[in-house]
């Protein structure tokens, strides 16, 4: 986990919070090499993921709106399945391979407004909406990096 002072848009919408595969991403192998060096010495080992917060958001958020944040980071960490489900292994490591998960429901209202929920896909999430909350209620629809883009 990574704390930032800096702050983050995208598309026109403040970021406060972004799950990343701790790999580094640059292109080139010495690129890569520098990436991986310095991640290395971020953490001493180069992370399954990397968590990354914004310091002024978590100094002001309420504990429900921090929990509901990481809670949305950690769901992006997944491991890859195959075609039936089942979790992957690397052969190299006998490992899990990590990958970055998507959300459970991406759809936009005016194709649920014209369709309905069931032939967007979309129910299990309003049936869940509609149960409220479990823990409490909290707003981060705005804060997380991998959701805009």
């Amino acid at each position: 986990m990574l704390w930032t002072s800096i702050e983050n848009s995208r598309h026109a919408r403040r970021v406060v919070g972004q799950a990343e595969r701790g790999e580094p991403a640059a292109k080139g192998k010495w690129a890569l090499a520098s990436a991986g060096l310095q991640i290395s010495q971020l953490f001493r080992a180069v992370p399954d993921f990397i968590l990354t917060f914004e310091a002024g958001y978590a100094a002001i958020c309420s504990d429900a709106q921090w929990c509901a944040l990481v809670e949305h980071e950690l769901s992006h960490c997944g491991v890859e399945r195959d075609m039936y489900g089942t979790p992957k292994f690397r052969k190299s490591t006998g490992l899990p391979a990590f990958t970055l998960v998507g959300h459970d429901v991406e759809e936009f209202v005016g194709v649920v407004h014209r369709y309905r929920a069931a032939a967007a896909g979309v129910q299990a999430m309003i049936d869940a909406a509609a149960e409220g909350p479990t823990i409490a209620e909290a707003d981060i629809d705005f804060a997380c990096g991998n959701c805009q883009g």
